[in-house]
């Protein structure tokens, strides 16, 4: 082997994503399953309509899902924890504006006793006061502490500004909502969201029957009612908007816009754009603004997309005293890629890595699962995946750039900044 020869790169064509099993369970709950797991670990992942656009007060529906086993009428939330420890298992919870959900991990041959014990606390959850008085108190403590953080105010005025104040996906909570929480609220937000809905479940590894008959009579705790629509109502300011923050000496900067959806014509194409302008650790915003100008020791682009919206954005912080020449560099890069076709050998790059990083990270059935998810819950086609591998392969220049002639205009911007 000549090891001074470079190996030949073969971009993939195509990728076939393991579609899981899919099990009836009761009330109509499905659980999906990929049971092609070369171990005894499993994972279990219970998702339903509860995040964040459901609440009808601030943090309501975070400090729900945190607290999911917080307590029953008879244990409490370290006895619920050391005894599915003991087992071997631990959990997370999750949520966005969207979903919330926990995960259970376990090993094949203490799973069912892992869920038994969380199903008994989580169906016999009392919210307990001195558990939500502790929570809160540590929320509201972490809250202060991050409100002192240039790029964690900036990500609140942009939240808010990107969506709309009025919108459920741009309410931003503040101090004198920690003092709100109730116990009531829990117990209504998990009466409404979670006892009366429909979750669906994801397990990625192999189970017993005993597991399966379990799932079963879990089911039969939900009502299995559709979630209530919620109207998100986007209004997206656009312009400049500065905000001072006295003692900071460095700025946070924020750009971006609403955009479209997965399932959008454009959609692979502008993920390509993307990582040109801002995607990965070689990008254009890279070497000008940290590797070439030294304003920053990092910035990044990308899109955020949800259930019912989705925006591109730039995000970064540098010093105060060059805030305005990285708005100007950061203008500059989105005008080149309106007006200048890419070169043949850095979108060469740039599909590489998209389709070395994509294979990466859709290697295992773990991850196999999540690729899943995201069709599930973005009601893609199956083909998805394959179809995003054929357009980083044949998409053009010439494509991309009218891409950004498209979409990134300034004046459909919306600008934050604060320090």
């Amino acid at each position: 082997m000549d090891r001074s020869i470079a190996p030949q790169i073969q971009n993939p064509d195509k990728l076939e994503i393991t579609k899981p099993k899919v099990i009836q369970l009761n009330n109509g709950i499905e659980l999906y399953w990929i049971d092609d797991v070369k171990d005894s670990g499993v994972k279990l992942e219970i998702v339903w309509d509860a995040g964040t656009k459901y609440q009808s007060k601030s943090l309501i529906a975070s400090y729900t899902n945190k607290l999911l086993l917080s307590g029953t009428s008879n244990k409490t939330a370290n006895q619920i924890t050391n005894e599915i420890d003991f087992l071997g298992g631990y959990y997370q919870n999750s949520i966005d504006k969207d979903h919330a959900g926990i995960t259970l991990y376990g090993l094949t041959e203490n799973m069912t006793s892992i869920f038994l014990k969380f199903m008994e606390a989580f169906q016999d959850v009392v919210f307990p006061e001195s558990e939500l008085d502790k929570e809160t108190s540590i929320g509201l403590q972490r809250f202060k502490v991050e409100s002192e953080k240039v790029n964690v105010l900036c990500h609140r005025n942009f939240n808010q500004r990107i969506f709309g104040e009025d919108s459920a996906y741009g309410t931003v909570a503040d101090e004198s909502d920690f003092a709100e929480i109730k116990k009531s609220d829990l117990e209504d937000f998990f009466k409404k969201n979670y006892k009366e809905g429909r979750p669906v479940i994801f397990l990625v590894g192999e189970y017993n029957n005993a597991l399966e008959e379990l799932l079963r009579t879990f089911s039969n705790y939900f009502d299995g009612n559709d979630p209530v629509q919620i109207d998100v109502s986007l209004n997206q300011s656009k312009g400049t908007h500065h905000f001072a923050k006295d003692g900071a000496i460095q700025s946070a900067v924020r750009v971006g816009r609403l955009l479209f959806d997965k399932n959008h014509e454009d959609y692979f194409g502008f993920q390509v754009l993307n990582t040109v302008l801002g995607g990965y650790f070689g990008s254009r915003l890279m070497a000008n603004i940290r590797e070439d100008k030294g304003y920053t020791y990092g910035i990044g682009s990308g899109v955020a997309v949800m259930q019912e919206a989705s925006y591109f954005f730039i995000a970064t912080e540098v010093g105060k005293e060059v805030r305005e020449n990285t708005l100007s560099e950061i203008n500059m890069e989105l005008e080149r890629l309106r007006d200048e076709v890419i070169p043949e050998d850095e979108l060469l790059k740039v599909k590489n890595y998209l389709l070395g990083d994509f294979l990466r990270q859709s290697d295992g059935p773990f991850a196999m699962m999540e690729c899943f998810k995201n069709i599930y819950f973005n009601q893609l086609e199956m083909s998805y995946y394959s179809d995003f591998i054929d357009t980083v392969n044949k998409v053009t220049a010439e494509e991309l750039k009218s891409i950004a002639s498209k979409y990134l205009n300034d004046s459909d911007l919306l600008t934050i900044t604060v320090g």
